[in-house]
């Protein structure tokens, strides 16, 4: 893993060219110049064993993901997966090989899951190929920013 990741990490996984799989992608340009300092922010693709090595060292990860809950289209859930699985997301549904449950549980397993692991995940309408991000979904963008950065203040100040 390089050097250059702060120990605050927010990976944005999925993949640009499959739909709403691209909130995460979108999420992190939303959130460019609107950072503390000591936090890193980056996409993945969401690849398992690249997915552990960019939690490898973190105090705190925030997981942002396309999902599959049967919610309506762009719906924000956030789950605390410091302490407890996470429910099925449905990456059967996206274009990882694993879902991000699967992911973190993996993670756990291995002892490098951070402390802190906050997931937050957007309803997504479609992951069709060559599509981009549906309107609910485009429209949730400013509220999954919001949702991050409220979360990253809120455990700063309980540091």
């Amino acid at each position: 893993m390089s050097n250059s990741f702060k120990s605050v990490r927010i990976i944005a996984i999925g993949n640009t060219d499959r739909g709403d799989d691209a909130v995460g992608p979108a999420v992190v340009q939303a959130l460019q110049g609107r950072l503390p300092e000591s936090v890193s922010a980056f996409e993945h693709n969401g690849e398992v064993a690249g997915l552990m090595d960019c939690m490898d060292g973190a105090e705190a990860v925030y997981l942002v993901d396309a999902a599959a809950m049967g919610l309506e289209p762009g719906s924000l859930r956030a789950f605390d997966a410091s302490e407890k699985p996470l429910p099925s997301l449905g990456g059967a549904y996206s274009s990882h090989a694993l879902g991000l449950s699967e992911a973190v549980e993996l993670a756990r397993a291995l002892g490098v899951l951070p402390p802190v692991c906050r997931v937050f995940a957007v309803e997504a309408a479609t992951f069709e190929a060559g599509e981009g991000l549906s309107a609910p979904v485009d429209a949730a963008i400013p509220k999954v920013t919001q949702a991050l950065l409220d979360a990253i203040a809120q455990e700063d100040g309980n540091a």
